[in-house]
């Protein structure tokens, strides 16, 4: 059982690094700096932008909840509840605040300094009570943390939702009547919760982590490895041939595949598993999460400045932005762990390696 559990742990962070770099990809401006004047060069940066934005990366934030979920209701009863709130107020709660108001300072700089000249498209900061309110409380500046603001809510519903899960057949059955009303236009309000549909993800990793958790913490055999790199690379495929389909399923169809998608990757990585080693950063995801729109954004319009302003530099922008954004990440943590690792641990949950 140790073995297993290990092997599901070091899965979840490997994955969990790559799922941080989708979501830079989906966040990331570089394609957008550049005028589109309907050229070849034009098409290409449209395509690619597409696959890195859209088509391998759109499932990462439904994987995350997965796995939170997971990770919160494996061997969950109640009686573990004030433990488990007690851990989310410093892996969730203190990073929330902090990160949200670092982020709110950063809008206001670029609101009322020289510095706004470089973000034309970023909306001033309104200095009110309220805006601050929201910026501190309620992503109102760092919108990528809608996740963690639902994270938080969550594991405070957590009697509710192991009400829910403890009967793998009524969570299977709240799963589907939840999707189905999300279809319809009927869930948790995304005015609040960003996305309607958050919930249903979540719960499919309580019901893994509550009755299932052995099946995702041990390797998936040859078939399975392969087939689910099939169903990925099938879905990325499609996705790029029929980038604008839409259904009146739309909803119903998505949660299928992202859930499908999220599974496949969690099966694809036990082929390379063994190969990969331990190495800090990919201890390192959090703070991908918490840093990369601001940092890619300042690196992108820098680079956007610097170099010619053809189309032709779209994707050597979002290679650079990429690169660099992801170094200067690297190096903040490097530098917080070694000569402030307090005030690393506080903003990163207590994520220390």
């Amino acid at each position: 059982m140790y073995q297993t559990e290990k092997l599901f742990w070091k899965k979840k962070e490997i994955i969990s690094f790559i799922l941080s770099i989708f979501v830079f990809f989906i966040h990331i401006s570089s394609f957008a700096q550049y005028s589109n004047t309907y050229s070849a060069i034009s098409a290409v940066n449209e395509r690619v932008s597409f696959f890195f934005k859209e088509s391998i990366t759109r499932f990462a934030v439904p994987m995350f909840f997965i796995l939170s979920g997971i990770a919160f209701f494996k061997s969950y009863d109640n009686s573990k509840y004030l433990n488990k709130i007690h851990s989310r107020i410093f892996t969730l709660v203190f990073p929330y605040l902090l990160w949200n108001t670092i982020w709110m300072i950063f809008d206001m700089v670029c609101s009322y300094t020289f510095i706004s000249n470089f973000f034309v498209s970023k909306q001033p900061f309104s200095l009110t009570f309220a805006n601050v309110l929201k910026g501190i409380f309620f992503y109102g500046n760092n919108v990528p943390f809608w996740f963690v603001f639902n994270l938080i809510i969550f594991s405070l519903a957590a009697p509710l939702i192991h009400f829910i899960v403890r009967n793998k057949y009524i969570g299977i059955a709240s799963i589907i009547l939840l999707t189905i009303l999300a279809t319809f236009g009927i869930g948790i309000p995304s005015s609040v919760f960003y996305s309607s549909t958050s919930i249903i993800y979540y719960l499919i990793g309580a019901i893994i982590g509550k009755h299932y958790f052995d099946f995702t913490s041990r390797k998936a055999n040859k078939g399975i490895r392969y087939s689910s790199l099939i169903l990925l690379l099938s879905y990325i495929t499609l996705k790029n041939i029929f980038p604008s389909s839409h259904y009146s399923l739309e909803i119903l169809l998505q949660v299928v595949v992202f859930s499908l998608s999220s599974f496949a990757l969690w099966n694809i990585m036990d082929i390379f598993i063994d190969k990969i080693k331990p190495r800090k950063i990919y201890s390192n995801s959090f703070a991908i999460y918490a840093m990369h729109i601001n940092i890619s954004a300042i690196i992108t319009k820098l680079v956007f400045l610097c170099l010619p302003k053809s189309e032709w530099m779209a994707i050597p922008n979002f290679i650079i932005t990429t690169i660099f954004t992801l170094t200067i990440i690297y190096l903040i943590c490097i530098f917080l762990q070694k000569f402030l690792p307090k005030v690393y641990a506080i903003l990163l949950g207590n994520r220390i390696k």
